[in-house]
């Protein structure tokens, strides 16, 4: 079975209601694809094993990330643990690309994104997606004495990895972002073209033991593989993105049906859920048989 992220929506409560279901009927065009949700389960996330549809993906994989036990999310970055799957699991993805060597492309979703996957119809499946144009996701850093201790070794380690890096990959990348600075994307969504996955399996390899956090790795690895001029800028351009959130704000209060994505999004109750699948029905007007 497969999470409610195929969505990517975190369910706080028991249902049997099947989340994702109804996209199969938009998700044809996906049959050469396959999807890889990322999900960390939570004491407040105890159901999520709800979706059991076909969404029309030539397959789903669930990433299910380990709790950091006794630590917040920023003590395990800050300690560089590897306690937690979700902090690394870009090294993950190469062992996904083996096992599916048919599929023509990956996208990759983390927990409480929603996906608006009739926008993404039309978008470009050879070439490379990712939030680069998303304000708040995507970020550049400039090192300088202020820095934490950090982004001070986020940004040695990739000195020192790109430093490394073979000829064609360092061009790529030190024609995208200067010297004295990095990127951090959290990488909530991404897609990988089939024509770039031995790319991606190469620099996954090249980091080795370095311990290059997944939202410093993304933007590393995109750019290496890529110039941003020659993303898909089209596909994640339009994103709603809240960096911060009340505690009793819901998704359909800031959801749009006219972009690719949202996020965050919780749902915390079968209140929610209605409300949510209702606006969403207008970009897919199907969800309305869930409800």
């Amino acid at each position: 079975m497969l999470s409610s992220a195929l969505l990517g929506l975190t369910l706080t409560w028991a249902s049997e209601c099947l989340p994702t279901e109804c996209s199969r009927w938009a998700c044809r065009s996906w049959t050469d694809e396959v999807f890889v949700g990322d999900t960390i389960p939570s004491s407040a996330s105890t159901a999520p094993r709800l979706a059991r549809g076909d969404l029309g993906f030539l397959t789903q994989v669930l990433i299910q990330g380990r709790g950091v036990t006794g630590k917040t999310k920023e003590q395990a970055e800050e300690d560089e643990t590897l306690t937690n799957i979700t902090l690394w699991h870009h090294r993950y993805l190469p062992k996904i690309f083996e096992r599916y060597t048919g599929a023509e492309g990956f996208l990759f979703l983390q927990d409480d994104m929603i996906l608006n996957y009739w926008n993404l119809l039309q978008a470009d499946k050879t070439k490379l997606w990712v939030t680069d144009k998303v304000q708040d996701s995507w970020v550049t850093v400039t090192l300088d004495g202020n820095s934490s201790k950090w982004f001070k070794r986020q940004g040695d380690t990739v000195k020192k990895l790109v430093g490394t890096l073979p000829v064609h990959f360092q061009v790529s990348y030190k024609e995208s972002i200067s010297e004295d600075k990095f990127a951090i994307c959290s990488g909530e969504v991404f897609y990988v073209p089939r024509r770039f996955v031995a790319d991606f399996v190469d620099l996954v390899g090249l980091v080795g033991d370095l311990k290059l956090h997944h939202k410093v790795a993304v933007p590393l690895f995109f750019m290496a593989m890529d110039s941003p001029h020659n993303f898909d800028s089209e596909a994640f351009g339009m994103v709603v993105y809240k960096k911060q959130l009340p505690s009793n704000a819901t998704c359909s209060s800031f959801y749009s049906a006219q972009v690719s994505a949202v996020y965050p999004c919780y749902v915390r109750n079968e209140v929610d859920f209605i409300k949510l699948i209702r606006a969403m029905s207008s970009g897919d007007p199907l969800l309305m048989e869930l409800v």
